[in-house]
């Protein structure tokens, strides 16, 4: 058979030419295919879901993270992804992964501020940062990160069900970060660094007013103002000591400082 090669460029049924409507129906058969799989390799997303559910209830934590990430990464859009999304949380921090929780607690918030969940993702965010919280010797990082968490919660979602307990923990935090400033703040008195002592002992007194150690504050403040020979200002330290915090310990000591000076 001859084939003339005119032909083969011509119009095929009078519109495309020929090698054009054949490469076009190559085209759309390869890509219907192709959607054909994907679908077909997709599940569905409760299903999903509730495996994914299963095997964290079964603690299975592995497991079930490779689940809920597969959700979002399949069915973005769904809202089992959302809920996904704030389970990645609960996962990591069941398997104290507690980095790795508070980001997604911090992704949740941050994408879902309205969500009803919301409230209780900022809580557990400052949870996961709560459980690192070390002995005041060793470094507070974890500490204030838990109290802006709790912070955040409380003038946030004022209504919510959290927010007694973050109000709670937001008291034993500052507790806590002040005892660090007071046992750091000593450490330079006995070492004699009168000055870093000042600035330690006076954040204590702006910073964490409520937390129990003004009195101790005070007598330190006066006691470093008197060893750099400050003696009006050491003074007028422990006057204040006295007036407001008549029934310290200290009293009696300062008392009988103010009257041999």
């Amino acid at each position: 058979m001859k084939i003339n090669r005119k032909n083969i460029g011509q119009s095929f049924s009078g519109g495309l030419p020929l090698w054009k409507a054949l490469a076009l129906f190559l085209a759309f058969t390869i890509a219907g295919c192709a959607g054909v799989k994907d679908m077909q390799g997709k599940r569905d997303p409760k299903e999903l879901y509730d495996k994914a559910m299963t095997h964290y209830l079964g603690q299975m934590y592995n497991e079930a993270e490779s689940g809920f990430k597969t959700l979002m990464e399949e069915h973005p859009l769904s809202p089992y992804s959302v809920e996904a999304q704030l389970m990645l949380g609960d996962v990591c921090y069941a398997s104290e992964k507690y980095e790795d929780a508070s980001s997604y607690y911090t992704n949740f918030v941050a994408l879902h501020p309205t969500h009803q969940k919301a409230p209780y993702a900022l809580f557990q965010k400052g949870m996961s940062h709560f459980r690192d919280v070390l002995t005041i010797d060793r470094d507070q990082t974890s500490t204030r990160k838990a109290l802006f968490a709790f912070e955040d919660l409380a003038a946030a979602y004022p209504g919510s069900a959290y927010h007694s307990k973050a109000k709670e923990l937001i008291g034993f935090l500052k507790k806590r970060l002040a005892e660090r400033e007071f046992y750091v703040a000593r450490f330079y008195f006995k070492d004699k660094n009168y000055k870093g002592a000042l600035a330690r002992f006076r954040d204590i007194l702006k910073n964490y007013p409520e937390a129990g150690f003004n009195d101790s504050a005070l007598y330190y403040i006066g006691e470093s103002y008197e060893r750099l020979g400050e003696k009006n200002l050491a003074n007028d330290a422990f006057s204040t000591l006295i007036s407001n915090f008549p029934d310290s310990p200290y009293v009696k000591e300062v008392r009988t400082k103010l009257k041999e000076s």
